[in-house]
C-alpha cells in the first residue's frame, strides 16, 4: 500500500470511528430524554461534580426525618399509623426526589438510604380512598415521578431498608430502588390483582425484571405474602438479616464503602445498569391502562367494600391485607354455596399455608 492510499484508508477509518461515536451520543442522548411526563435532569456521567454543599432535604408535611453522614443520607419515613402512601406522604418523597437532581451550583449525596420509622411497616399501599377523589388521580401521575426519578437521578444509589410490611403501591418504589435489604419483619404483597386492579406505576413490569416473568406472575395473579427469606431467594432482597441491628449495620457499611468512591463512575454504572429496567414507554403505557380498569363499576364497587372492611388503620384487617382482601371479597361469598363452594374454598386457603411463593414447604 503507497503513502496516498494509506492516508485515505486512514481518514476512511477515523471518520467511520467519528460516525459511531456520533450514533453512540445520540444514543445516549436520546435515553436521556425519552418521551416521559416528568424528566428529572441527570449528572453527566464524564464530567466530575463540583464539590458543594448539599441542598437541605424538605419535608413540608413532616413526613421524612433525614440525617447525613458523609456522603450517605438516611431517609427515616414516619407517616402514622402505616406508612400509608396518602397526599402528605407522597408530596413529601416527591418533593425530596425533586432535591435530589443535580444542578448547577450543588452535589447530591452519593447514597440515599430509606428507612422507616414504624416497626411493622415500611411503606404501605397507596390511599384507596384516593380512588374514587378528584385528587386520586394527581397523586397516582405524582407517585409515578417518585418511581422515575427513582431511576432517572443516576448520580445517587437509592438504598431500601426494609423491615416491615410493605404492600401495593409501597412495593412498586421499594423495587425502583437500586437495592433492597430486608430485617426479619420484611413481608412483600402486590395484592392489586385480587382488590380487581392492578399495580400501576411500575411495580408489575419491575417486579418481572427482577424476579422473572414467571414468579412475578405467580405473585402477582395470587396476591400472596413473600417473607425475608424467600425474597432473598428470589432475587428481591440483596440479603436479609436475622435483627434489625445487624441489617442497619450492613447496610451503612455498604453505603459508607460506595461513598467513598468518585462520583462519576457511580453515575456512569447505575446508568449502564439502568438499560435492564423497563423503558419510558412501557411505564406509561402501564399507567394508561390502568385507568379504564380503575374506573369499570367492579373496580368501583371493590373499592368501596374494601374501604368499608378498613379505615387503613394499623387494624388486623391492613397487617395482613393480603389474604384479608380475598377472604373479605370471595371466601365470605362461597361459603353460603354448598358443597362446591367449600371445596373452592379448601383449594384456595391452601395457597395460604402451602408451598407458595411465600410458603415454608418441606421435602
Amino acid at each position: 500500500m503507497g503513502p496516498g492510499a494509506f492516508v485515505m484508508y486512514m481518514v476512511t477509518a477515523l471518520s467511520m470511528v467519528g460516525i459511531a461515536l456520533c450514533q453512540l451520543s445520540m444514543e445516549h442522548y436520546t435515553f436521556l430524554h425519552r418521551a416521559q411526563r416528568l424528566q428529572p435532569r441527570q449528572a453527566n456521567p464524564l464530567t466530575p461534580l463540583a464539590s458543594y454543599p448539599y441542598s437541605v432535604p424538605s419535608s413540608p408535611h413532616g413526613t421524612l426525618v433525614f440525617s447525613d453522614q458523609g456522603n450517605v443520607t438516611r431517609v427515616l419515613m414516619n407517616n402514622p399509623p402505616i406508612n400509608l402512601l396518602n397526599v402528605n406522604f407522597i408530596s413529601d418523597l416527591y418533593t425530596f426526589l425533586l432535591d435530589m437532581q443535580p444542578g448547577p451550583g450543588k452535589t447530591t449525596p452519593k447514597v440515599v438510604i430509606f428507612s422507616s420509622a414504624n416497626p411493622d411497616y415500611f411503606i404501605s399501599h397507596f390511599d384507596l380512598t384516593l380512588l374514587t377523589q378528584t385528587a386520586g388521580q394527581a397523586a397516582l401521575l405524582q407517585l409515578a415521578d417518585i418511581g422515575r426519578m427513582l431511576q432517572n437521578i443516576t448520580s445517587t444509589i437509592f438504598i431500601a431498608e426494609i423491615n416491615g410490611r410493605t404492600f401495593g403501591g409501597g412495593q412498586e418504589l421499594s423495587s425502583q430502588m437500586d437495592m433492597r435489604f430486608a430485617g426479619p419483619n420484611a413481608l412483600v404483597s402486590q395484592y392489586e390483582n385480587s382488590a380487581g386492579f392492578v399495580a400501576q406505576v411500575g411495580g408489575q413490569l419491575f417486579l418481572g425484571s427482577i424476579i422473572g416473568k414467571a414468579r412475578a406472575l405467580e405473585h402477582l395473579l395470587a396476591s400472596g405474602l413473600i417473607d425475608a427469606r424467600m425474597g432473598t431467594q428470589l432475587g428481591l432482597y440483596n440479603n436479609h438479616y436475622c435483627d434489625k441491628d445487624t441489617l442497619r449495620r450492613e447496610v451503612d457499611a455498604l453505603a459508607a464503602r460506595i461513598g467513598l468512591y468518585p462520583q462519576p463512575a457511580l453515575n456512569d454504572t447505575k446508568y449502564t445498569l439502568s438499560y435492564l429496567s423497563p423503558t419510558a414507554e412501557q411505564l406509561n403505557d402501564q399507567i394508561t391502562r390502568f385507568a379504564p380498569v380503575a374506573a369499570t363499576p367492579e373496580s368501583q364497587n371493590t373499592v368501596t367494600r374494601l374501604t368499608r372492611m378498613s379505615d387503613e388503620t394499623a387494624n388486623e384487617f391492613e397487617r395482613n391485607i393480603p389474604n384479608s382482601v380475598v377472604r373479605g371479597l370471595y371466601y365470605d361469598g362461597l361459603d353460603a354455596v354448598g358443597d362446591r363452594g367449600q371445596a373452592i374454598l379448601d383449594a384456595a386457603q391452601m395457597y395460604d399455608r402451602g408451598c407458595g411463593l411465600g410458603g415454608q414447604c418441606q421435602c
